[in-house]
């Protein structure tokens, strides 16, 4: 868009792609069938959509792009203020066409802060219908602290993600886990774990943590020595338990009729079997429930986790600045949240695009979550960014961002393009 420098369609005559071999880059021991197709292209980005909608239309499985904000700032790497009203046709000239590379079962994802969020939610609309749009997310970008915490009124703390599907009847999405704080009703530990159920002694979590750690009660007063708290109690989540009232009809037989009998016997755990199935526990007429029922691994950490929902408060950038290399300011998103997106919406193997590439890093996560992607940037920064990010990527030399969280060794290749006028005749 021109509010990164980026010329008029009308300004560039008959454009053609062209590729540059000496800017592309493979890893030495790159295979055949490895993903080495994968695009980087110099070039203003309406202009390349359209030249590359031909090949790739239907194709794209997942759409992220974080256009300027148009805040009417001037940054380093581009000037983030046009007229609202050219700004936004602009916008609407690029998801038309981003709609159409989308595959059936697509994923739209745009990054947006409150100054344009409300008009960028209508003409998306618009063009992908309303009933296509499946949520609007809030990142927690900052925090509430440094000079803008001493201003008068709001402190602006959050961007959002504005998701749209393609066809949400066809929509395509998994089941994604996001960290969350230790679940603190948890209070009691099964201390004879494995023994049969009815012998079971449960002794309070705080009681075993001590025992475990050689501390004394009160040095736990206050809260202290939380973290080692959680990590003792996802390494014996297995032995972590609660109670939570359940009714009998929310169980089947012969569930129900155990717990029944153990409203009756006070104090003794009872276990209801079920072939093919989790077993059921239950004690003084209500259910055990474990906390390994809440331990999941994300982005390779085994966390505490609850499903994802639209507040995205545990990504905070921290040495967001060192990712991938390069610096980037006020337009940087961490690894992790490109994750998280490519998690929800795509598989490997699948195609991601985005279209305002910035420094790369949508473009360096597909790559080491092993999905194929397209990158279109205008800005010099396609070479000076990039290109040093994403090879780095390709010979494993990148261990930042998400590097651990995908087990990325390295591998693959890209290919580098311009968009350039075609020769007369």
């Amino acid at each position: 868009m021109p509010a990164r420098g980026r010329p008029q369609l009308a300004e560039v005559a008959s454009p053609v792609l062209v590729e540059d071999p000496a800017l592309g880059h493979r890893a030495a021991a790159a295979g055949p069938d490895d993903l080495c197709d994968n695009r980087l292209i110099r070039g203003d980005n309406l202009a390349v959509l359209l030249l590359l909608e031909p090949e790739f239309a239907g194709r794209v499985q997942c759409v992220y792009i974080d256009p300027p904000y148009n805040t009417g700032q001037v940054f380093a790497h581009y000037d983030d203020g046009v007229e609202h009203g050219r700004w936004l046709a602009e916008m609407r000239e690029r998801l038309v066409v981003l709609r159409r590379l989308l595959t059936d079962s697509g994923t739209l994802f745009v990054h947006i802060d409150d100054n344009e969020l409300a008009y960028l939610i209508t003409v998306a609309d618009e063009v992908f219908g309303r009933a296509n749009r499946i949520a609007v997310i809030t990142f927690k970008q900052s925090s509430v602290s440094g000079p803008k915490a001493v201003n008068a009124g709001f402190v602006s703390t959050a961007s959002f993600i504005v998701v749209y599907a393609r066809r949400r009847a066809a929509w395509r999405a998994s089941r994604v886990h996001a960290a969350t704080a230790r679940d603190a009703r948890y209070t009691r530990y099964v201390d004879n774990i494995d023994d049969p159920p009815e012998r079971w002694r449960l002794v309070p979590l705080r009681h075993a943590f001590a025992r475990a750690h050689g501390l004394e009660l009160r040095s736990l007063r206050g809260g202290a020595r939380e973290a080692e708290l959680e990590a003792f109690v996802l390494a014996s989540a297995h032995r972590v338990v609660r109670t939570a009232r359940i009714a009998a009809r929310d169980v089947g037989e012969p569930a129900r009729e155990v717990l029944a009998r153990s409203a009756a016997q006070p104090g003794v755990v009872l276990r209801a079997e079920r072939p093919g199935r989790e077993d059921m526990y239950f004690l003084g007429g209500e259910q055990l429930i474990f906390y390994s029922s809440k331990v999941r691994e994300v982005d390779g950490r085994r966390v505490t986790a609850q499903a994802l929902s639209t507040i995205w408060d545990d990504l905070l950038p921290n040495n967001l600045h060192k990712e991938g290399g390069v610096e980037f300011s006020h337009g940087k998103k961490p690894e992790l949240l490109l994750k998280r997106c490519l998690d929800v919406a795509t598989a490997p193997g699948d195609l991601v695009l985005d279209c305002f590439a910035g420094s790369g890093t949508t473009a360096a996560v597909a790559h080491k979550m092993r999905r194929r992607w397209l990158a279109v940037e205008l800005g010099a920064h396609a070479e000076t960014h990039c290109l040093p990010r994403l090879r780095a990527v390709v010979d494993g030399e990148d261990r930042s961002g998400a590097t651990a969280a995908t087990g990325w060794p390295g591998g693959g290749g890209f290919r580098f393009f311009r968009l350039v006028d075609a020769p007369d005749g």
